[in-house]
């Protein structure tokens, strides 16, 4: 089977613009325990690996080292009421990490992505969401492991009042000249809306690139 080709559970959930950051330690914490038993079960092949982009006031990235799935790692990147120089940008979450991955050459078992709404384009602009979050999961895990990430994900698109909460099927990504292109992990930044602000236009169909299922709305 080729890298791209396998086959996902994908869930979309747009938070409302006043919802707390899931960066937040308190909102964190939770959610990440409850997806422990996915990366558990994804620890046959490696551990996990996690990457965020954040940056000081002056604009310049900070490195927080190595990181993974796992308590300390999650304490060394998330805010607290004392966190005064991150701002944060987004996170990506491999099970197993990108370097498995690539050597396996089989895309993650587990993968997710969040990004800062407001970080993402003009300042001060009207905001329909706040954060975007990709979750993606194999469908060969079994459908126990896709009803548990549908579960945990159900519980914060309420916790956060989300605007779209959706989901779809597909593969990691499409075979195109030798390689492949429109991978899940391309999705969050470049390849859930269309081409127009999706801040200015309603959140229908016709906004997204691809189709998606709505979940409870």
């Amino acid at each position: 089977m080729a890298f791209f080709s396998r086959d996902y559970e994908v869930f979309l959930l747009l938070a409302a613009p006043a919802a707390p950051p899931l960066w937040d330690a308190a909102q964190w914490m939770p959610f990440a325990a409850s997806l422990d038993g996915l990366m558990t079960q994804a620890r046959t092949r490696g551990q996990a690996g996690v990457r965020s982009h954040q940056y000081n006031p002056k604009g310049k990235p900070i490195s927080f080292g190595r990181l993974g799935w796992d308590d300390k790692s999650h304490a060394k990147w998330t805010h607290t009421p004392e966190t005064r120089d991150a701002r944060f940008m987004s996170l990506e979450a491999w099970a197993p990490t990108w370097t498995i991955c690539e050597k396996d050459d089989q895309a993650p078992d587990v993968f997710l992505a969040l990004a800062n709404e407001s970080l993402l384009g003009l300042a001060d602009k009207p905001l329909q969401f706040g954060q975007r979050l990709v979750c993606a999961i194999a469908t060969d895990m079994g459908p126990e492991a896709a009803a548990a990430l549908r579960h945990a994900l159900t519980q914060l698109a309420a916790q956060q009042d989300a605007v779209v909460f959706a989901h779809t099927q597909r593969q990691w990504g499409s075979a195109a000249y030798g390689g492949f292109t429109g991978a899940i992990q391309d999705m969050l930044i470049g390849g859930l809306f269309q081409p127009d602000d999706p801040h200015a236009r309603p959140l229908d169909a016709a906004t997204f690139r691809e189709p998606w299922t709505r979940i409870g709305n």
